[in-house]
């Protein structure tokens, strides 16, 4: 199957790309806080993390393309069963529907023997009678007769009955053997469905196993993917201290503040942009939690780091739903998304302030129409964004 060798590639990329990162991340865990320690200033040890971010990114961004591989994979396979699933319900009708002509026609074909059957019976009977007949009946009935006329009648007409039963046995007898040849081609057909319906319930069996392999695949690449951005964001922060950068957010210059002024040091990250489609929380509707604040925008719109941060992930894609996001890292535990973006403004490991444009809104991943979806998180825990604003003037 052509499937199964690409998956067989598939999976041969996926163990390289994961023995990779595990080959990455060993020593990054205990070379960050060495680096410190055996740099002779800061500028080492900042090149140091850069190039170990540069590693990891590389890691990470294969890891991200076989996850976003996998996941095409596996909508093309849970496809392929819903396809394959309706080719072995119509498989299973034929069937079924085979069966019924196969009972029918059997059920005619011994009909039309007993028919036969019972035809031969008679006709038998009658030759016996008319064979018993000896030369004296015939006599007899010529002496009896009213007329020469009359006897010759009554001898055409025997003849004529005889004819008749014979030409209806001859009919019967066709049809008894019409019947059968029919009762064995439906019986034919049925092996035919049979079969049909085997090789249908095989290939769907298999699909199935394939997206079941995909699914795992794709479970442990996203984990993998997960460590890895972590990884990043631990890489960010060192190169955050190691620059000295501020490590709480920061108010901006007064003419960078948008129209929400946050309570703990955030700004308004869609500058002019007010309208609230959903907040955050329970979304009865959908029947998920909703862990951000989606704020309406034409696409195209600036959006901006709602405080000082490092951006610890900028990317492209599918991104689990949030399609093209950017996370930003402002210290003592704050973190900042910005989802469903349509274009990028900034790069991993990049240091941002407060109110620079770092991408633009859009409708990518998981959206139903341009807005942004922004979410504040503390210690990886979502909060509500919107108790961090407050009306300004």
């Amino acid at each position: 199957m052509h499937f199964h060798r690409l998956t067989t590639r598939k999976t041969f990329r996926l163990f390289a790309a994961l023995l990779a990162l595990i080959l990455l991340m060993s020593p990054l865990w205990v070379q960050s806080p060495g680096v410190s320690a055996a740099s002779g200033s800061s500028q080492d040890k900042l090149k140091e993390i850069q190039k170990q971010l540069d590693s990891v990114r590389s890691s990470r961004k294969q890891l991200a393309g076989e996850k976003d591989k996998l996941s095409g994979d596996l909508a093309y396979l849970e496809k392929r069963t819903q396809e394959q699933r309706a080719v072995y319900d119509s498989a299973l009708e034929q069937k079924e529907a085979a069966l019924m002509v196969l009972e029918m026609n059997q059920t005619a074909s011994i009909r039309a023997q007993e028919d036969y059957e019972a035809k031969v019976g008679e006709y038998q009977e009658r030759v016996a009678q008319m064979y018993a007949w000896n030369r004296q009946s015939m006599i007899s009935m010529l002496l009896t007769s009213d007329s020469l006329q009359g006897f010759f009648t009554t001898l055409r007409f025997m003849k004529l009955v005889t004819e008749a039963d014979e030409q209806a046995l001859v009919e019967l007898e066709e049809a008894s053997a019409l019947a059968e040849q029919l009762a064995h081609d439906a019986e034919l057909q049925y092996e035919e469905m049979c079969a049909l319906v085997r090789e249908a319930d095989a290939a769907m069996n298999e699909i199935r196993q394939q997206a079941s392999m995909t699914r795992e695949q794709l479970s442990k690449v996203s984990s993998s993917l997960e460590i890895s951005r972590q990884k990043e964001a631990q890489l960010s922060r060192d190169a955050q201290a190691a620059q000295q950068k501020p490590a709480t957010p920061s108010a901006p210059p007064a003419q960078t503040v948008a129209a929400h002024v946050g309570t703990a040091g955030f700004i308004w990250p869609i500058p002019g942009q007010h309208g609230i489609s959903s907040h955050f929380g329970y979304r009865a509707k959908y029947g998920r939690y909703h862990y951000g604040t989606d704020v309406m925008a034409p696409r195209g719109t600036k959006v901006v780091a709602a405080a000082n941060g490092i951006v610890t992930f900028a990317s492209s894609g599918w991104n689990d739903g949030y399609g093209t996001v950017v996370m930003i890292d402002h210290g003592n535990g704050y973190q900042t998304r910005y989802a469903h973006l349509n274009g990028l403004n900034c790069r991993m490991g990049q240091s941002v302030s407060a109110g620079q444009v770092i991408g633009y809104s859009g409708n990518t991943g998981n959206s139903t129409g341009p807005h942004l979806h922004f979410e504040i998180r503390m210690n990886g825990t979502p909060h509500n964004p919107m108790n961090y604003f407050k009306k300004s003037g």
